[in-house]
């Protein structure tokens, strides 16, 4: 899987450095960045998700990475384990994967509204 630097990222963008480290450190799950500094290296999925996120930063919502655990009494959803939370939630999950995800790390995005947070499945 190729990775691209996150200088490379922000200069195609026109955004300065730090400003993209931060977003870069805000949106993206744990290991989708390695590296220190200006020396940063971003996944593939993780630069696709930042080439968003400087478009339209406050609508892109923060992603995590977990284990589904096993799946909730409502069949939409299954619950997941993230480190980053520290807690399971539970995760909208699309309709042809139900049964199928059980013991899978998946990538999940949180989205915050007037009534709370919720967490749905990203490809």
């Amino acid at each position: 899987m190729p990775k691209k630097k996150l200088t490379q990222i922000a200069e195609e963008q026109e955004v300065e450095f730090d400003e993209a480290m931060r977003i870069a450190q805000e949106k993206l799950p744990e290991g989708f960045l390695t590296g220190r500094g200006k020396n940063t290296w971003v996944s593939e999925e993780g630069a696709a998700i930042l080439e968003d996120s400087f478009m339209i930063e406050e609508i892109i919502p923060k992603h995590f990475i977990g284990k589904v655990l096993s799946e909730c009494p409502n069949g939409r959803y299954n619950y997941v384990y993230a480190n980053e939370i520290g807690k399971r939630v539970p995760v909208l999950i699309p309709s042809k994967s139900r049964g199928h995800m059980v013991g899978k790390v998946i990538t999940f995005e949180a989205i915050e509204d007037t009534k709370g947070i919720s967490y749905r499945y990203v490809k």
